[in-house]
């Protein structure tokens, strides 16, 4: 993570979102090779389940490449804010927290 990251860890929860979304599908998946052996329907429901891990998966991988984004500005908002900082001579400053 950043190192704005103390300021701002805006970053954080939607990291933790895409692990979520990454356990869900991995429970998907594994429910799925379950319900495989129940036929003709489950054979169905297998395809569905698949699609949506598949799904979430997808969608754990733009939330990582948001948190991503996040974290570098994070550290550009704390760069900034360390700069504003050392410019006004006062440190207690309150920043842009």
């Amino acid at each position: 993570m950043g190192a704005g990251a103390e300021h701002a860890p805006w970053s954080r929860p939607v990291r933790a979102q895409a692990a979520s979304l990454r356990e869900q599908a991995a429970r998907l998946r594994s429910s799925a090779e379950e319900v495989a052996s129940l036929g003709a329907e489950g054979a169905a429901l297998r395809k569905r389940m698949i699609a949506h891990a598949d799904r979430a998966e997808t969608a754990a991988r733009s939330l990582e490449r948001a948190a991503e984004s996040l974290a570098h500005h994070e550290a550009v908002l704390a760069a900034l804010d360390r700069r504003l900082n050392e410019d006004s001579g006062d440190p207690g400053r309150p920043g842009w927290r």
